[in-house]
């Protein structure tokens, strides 16, 4: 699936100078910023194609994203096109603030770039309408916390938001169904760390529907250069955050549909691992500690694989162009590299200085540390 002409774009490329002085009050539950003023026109320019319903690239944490207005069916049509994405594989939906994810339960199906913005998140329907849930939470024997989000999810939203965590959520009925596939009740949703994304999302007022930023099948864009190779002349802006800090997609969990439960009791699952480790998820305790699952490891589910609630689950993806081996020791590197020639070969591994190289190969090395900085 190609761009058709209307939308090939002379794509611009706005760096975020001093995103790192781009600051947040409020903490999870709102999302006040402000911003030097050499960020001014990264922000408004975002904010004005992102309202117009058109896609952009922008910087989190984990990778680039493709991001547009997830309430409008035609700006998450744009995505698809843009990336050439079977059009039945779930986009994550982001958020700036727990505020924002709440009032996406009070908002009607018919919701859109007029009836929400940052004038409306900050107005006092919302707060009314936050405050009646919160009440009516206490009325029933709750805390008044986010009554909107299950509470199997608390701890993880304290502990992991903003961050590297997708948490899978009934959809609410201002979601449009081309954001789930075309299927399901269920939506998977982030709070992203990276200042650049969430000011964008804060500044434009609109819950994002965001991919990675690259063509679908290809390798995750971590910088911008990577997005522009991909998808220069098919998207109107990319805006340079440099490049992402943890380098691999969010972790996906379900703690709320059928699949994470087992003989009616809670399990929850790791559907796509990502930045937040099974190990740190299990620490939260509870049914987390218990009894978390990992897909494909512990578990199967063919209705999943057809109609999947998250990315990554039916269509290969993240695939480089080039063969790719895996050794497990320093001689297998060796071994494999004697039995190449003519060629460009790239080898990353903890420790590398003691690799022969075929005379007639090109060999570019790279050591790293750990998983974190192999994911960079």
């Amino acid at each position: 699936m190609s761009p058709t002409l209307s939308d090939q774009f002379s794509t611009q490329l706005l760096v975020a100078h001093d995103a790192d002085k781009t600051q947040f009050t409020g903490g999870l539950d709102d999302c006040q910023f402000t911003a030097t003023p050499a960020a001014s026109p990264w922000i408004e320019a975002s904010r004005h194609a992102l309202r117009s319903n058109q896609p952009i690239a922008i910087p989190t944490e984990t990778v680039y994203g493709l991001a547009a207005n997830a309430l409008n069916a035609r700006a998450v049509a744009a995505i698809f096109r843009a990336k050439g994405r079977p059009s039945d594989n779930p986009l994550i939906v982001h958020v700036s603030s727990m505020r924002m994810l709440r009032a996406l339960y009070h908002l009607p199906a018919s919701a859109d770039t007029p009836a929400l913005g940052t004038e409306a998140l900050e107005g006092q329907w919302l707060t009314d309408r936050l405050r009646g849930a919160e009440q009516a939470d206490r009325k029933g024997g709750g805390d008044g916390v986010w009554p909107e989000i299950p509470r199997v999810y608390h701890a993880a939203i304290r502990a992991f938001w903003p961050g590297a965590l997708t948490i899978v959520l009934p959809r609410p009925a201002c979601i449009p169904l081309e954001v789930l596939g075309g299927h399901g009740e269920t939506v998977a949703v982030r709070l992203p760390s990276h200042p650049v994304a969430r000011a964008i999302i804060a500044a434009c007022g609109l819950p994002l529907a965001a991919p990675s930023a690259n063509a679908s099948g290809r390798p995750s864009p971590t910088t911008a250069a990577h997005v522009s190779h991909d998808l220069g002349g098919r998207i109107p802006l990319i805006v340079d955050g440099g490049a992402c800090a943890v380098g691999v997609e969010s972790t996906v969990v379900d703690a709320y549909s059928a699949t994470a439960h087992v003989d009616g009791q809670l399990s929850p699952c790791v559907l796509r691992p990502g930045g937040v480790t099974v190990e740190a998820l299990r620490s939260l305790g509870g049914a987390w500690g218990e009894r978390l699952r990992v897909y494909r490891r512990d578990f199967r589910s063919t209705q999943l694989e057809s109609l999947p609630t998250t990315p990554g689950m039916k269509y290969r993806h993240y695939s480089p162009s080039a063969p790719v081996y895996l050794c497990k020791s320093a001689g297998a590197v060796q071994r494999t590299l004697d039995g190449m020639e003519n060629g460009r070969i790239g080898v990353i591994a903890r420790k590398a200085d003691s690799l022969c190289t075929p005379a007639s190969c090109a060999l570019v090395l790279r050591e790293v540390g750990d998983a974190r900085d192999l994911a960079k």
